[in-house]
């Protein structure tokens, strides 16, 4: 027993350092990436100098091709229009291009040719900080940074009041699980399960309030109720808003008012739900393996019983 008491502490500081080596190790690895952001060439931020004060929403992609920097080739001669005040739908299967399109309209890259254009104006003309707080952006995973619920909600609007972060949590249906916490809004947002941490980014998007929206999976980690709640909310946000979404539901997008089908980076066909289903098409495709997948057909069985 004292040899094993012995050996375990002088195994246990070893032990220790490997820890620290993994974490020293992560860091140098996040730091490197973080300093090329800084290093990085500067033309994007530096050529931008329209200022977006009230945008409208009018959004048109012009024979638009996009590489990655690792060489993937995503989009190919990608063109569209993106209507004010109107949803539109991004559909295909994963790798189509839908998220691409989505970091191009955030100005995240510039595109090798072709234009972007919002409110008849180039996206690159546009300064980057006043565009952006003209958009409201959820993700399939959002980043919560180390701290509070109230300082992770309050990131959507930094000089929001405490009354409109309690408000836009009760949009997001996340008041009443914050107040049964033990510590309340002041509790670590980052030991929050998946699913309220993707309603603290829908929480900022209440309390930013922006006239364009971009929803990439805006409930991919909600359960069914949660995911009925937060569609009711989207959907009374979303009116009279510029709003573009990705989704692998059908919920989700057969209520758009135009959905574009990409198919290995290039826009194959595009119009209502109704119109699309007509086709006998990609999207007719996808519609009935997504109608399979849910066991429509039983479920609508269900239902006439």
């Amino acid at each position: 027993m004292l040899h094993i008491m012995l050996f375990n502490n002088v195994s246990a500081p070893i032990r220790q350092l490997h820890r620290i080596y993994d974490e020293v190790n992560d860091a140098f690895i996040y730091a490197e990436a973080y300093f090329q952001i800084l290093e990085a060439d500067e033309e994007i931020e530096d050529t931008g100098k329209h200022i977006v004060r009230e945008a409208q929403g009018i959004i048109e992609m012009k024979q638009v091709d996009f590489t990655y920097p690792n060489g993937t080739k995503a989009l190919h001669d990608v063109s569209l229009k993106i209507e004010p005040g109107k949803t539109t739908a991004l559909v295909g299967l994963s790798g189509a291009g839908k998220s691409t399109i989505l970091n191009l309209l955030n100005k995240f890259y510039q595109p090798d040719s072709g234009e972007i254009l919002l409110d008849g104006i180039n996206l690159k003309d546009y300064e980057n900080h006043s565009l952006r707080n003209e958009i409201g952006l959820v993700l399939q995973k959002n980043h919560i940074f180390k701290g509070s619920i109230e300082e992770n909600i309050r990131y959507g609007k930094i000089n929001a009041a405490k009354e409109e972060i309690i408000e836009a949590a009760k949009k997001a249906y996340l008041h009443e699980q914050i107040i049964n916490m033990p510590a309340g809004y002041d509790g670590d947002a980052q030991l929050l399960s998946g699913g309220q941490q993707q309603r603290i980014a829908i929480a900022r998007l209440f309390l930013k309030d922006p006239p364009i929206i971009f929803l990439d999976e805006p409930t991919a980690s909600l359960d069914a109720i949660a995911t009925e709640q937060i569609k009711n909310s989207l959907d009374a946000i979303k009116e009279n808003r510029t709003v573009v979404i990705i989704s692998h539901s059908i919920s989700q997008i057969v209520d758009a008012d135009v959905i574009y089908v990409l198919k290995q980076g290039r826009i194959v066909e595009h119009g209502t739900h109704e119109q699309l289903v007509l086709n006998e098409g990609t999207y007719k495709e996808i519609f009935d393996a997504s109608a399979r997948s849910l066991n429509l057909a039983r479920i609508a069985r269900t239902f006439e019983n």
